[in-house]
């Protein structure tokens, strides 16, 4: 896998009904920067009642769709000559649900970058994630980033969160291409100057009670002591040669500097922590569970730290991750 390989060339946003739209202003300067192709997509969830609205209206049902398409692709052309003018980009109109349409565009255009304003649920003051989003971030094969008004469209602090405690990974080829995917994709969205790039590893010494439970009083301190050096050693050398190698991913053209912090603790503590810190623009992170690929499309312990971040998520699938929506 080459930096090249995994820099976005079809990047697609999803429109929403925000005058901040977010989600095109990044997505146009991550296409921008890349050079890649920027297409626009809406989509339509027809009323579970269109036949009686059709019929009270006395119109068409199919024609009242139509009118629907027609009425929204004129507001996503007025959004994007107020925020892009005299840009000509392609615009897709989709009728169904949100997720369904975006990953089916997504496998059939080859699209390989979504980004979308982030659907907070209402009534909760904390920032959270809605079930559109959790598909998406669940089943979308490509990069899914979940953006949120508040925050830069072209990120400067972006903290990367991977997992490099391949000891009992069952793939651990596959868990270190993520990793080496998760960092170049953090990469790929910051911004080109002035930006840094915090990959972040959280351990954890579990077997330290254990230790102490079972050592004299006199060894257990040492003992203890030595058990948390080879751990933390074993993952600094872990570490070092994913920065390395992601380093050597990298062109001449990529300016932003990658800075390893390993801390102590949960991932779901940490990673949290870590992005209210730093004040982070978004977190990277992979979303396949460390047991394979075969029928999971989030891991728990990533779904658990999405649903605490107080900002926005950029969500990496490994290679040859396949969209239980793919029917191909």
């Amino acid at each position: 896998m080459t930096n090249e390989n995994i820099r976005p060339q079809r990047v697609l946003a999803v429109m929403d009904d925000s005058e901040a739209q977010i989600a095109l202003r990044s997505a146009a300067a991550l296409a921008d920067r890349h050079g890649a192709a920027l297409e626009l997509f809406a989509c339509i969830e027809p009323p579970h009642d269109l036949n009686v609205l059709a019929r009270l209206a006395g119109r068409n049902p199919d024609r009242l769709l139509n009118d629907l398409c027609n009425r929204t692709r004129e507001k996503v052309q007025a959004r994007l000559a107020s925020h892009l003018p005299g840009r000509q980009v392609e615009v897709r109109i989709a009728v169904g649900k949100v997720f369904i349409e975006v990953i089916r565009h997504v496998i059939a255009t080859g699209c390989d970058f979504v980004v979308k304003a982030a659907e907070p649920l209402s009534g909760l003051s904390r920032f959270i994630f809605a079930s559109t989003d959790q598909h998406l971030l669940r089943k979308c094969p490509c990069p899914v980033w979940l953006q949120v008004p508040e925050f830069q469209a072209v990120p400067r602090r972006v903290l990367a969160a991977v997992d490099i405690d391949d000891w009992d990974a069952a793939e651990p080829e596959t868990l270190f291409a993520l990793n080496r995917r998760v960092v170049e994709t953090a990469r790929n969205v910051a911004a080109p100057t002035g930006a840094q790039v915090v990959v972040l590893h959280a351990w954890e010494a579990l077997g330290e009670d254990l230790i102490w439970a079972f050592s004299s009083t006199a060894d257990a301190r040492v003992s203890a002591d030595n058990y948390l050096n080879e751990v933390l050693g074993v993952r600094q050398q872990a570490m070092s040669r994913l920065i390395d190698q992601s380093r050597k991913d990298g062109t001449d053209k990529d300016n932003v500097p990658l800075i390893p912090r390993l801390v102590r603790g949960a991932p779901e503590k940490v990673i949290k922590e870590q992005s209210q810190e730093l004040e982070t623009d978004v977190v990277v992170m992979g979303t396949v569970a460390r047991t394979g690929l075969s029928g999971v499309f989030i891991g728990n312990t990533a779904e658990n730290i999405i649903n605490t971040l107080e900002c926005p998520v950029l969500a990496v699938k490994p290679d040859g991750f396949v969209s239980p929506l793919d029917t191909r």
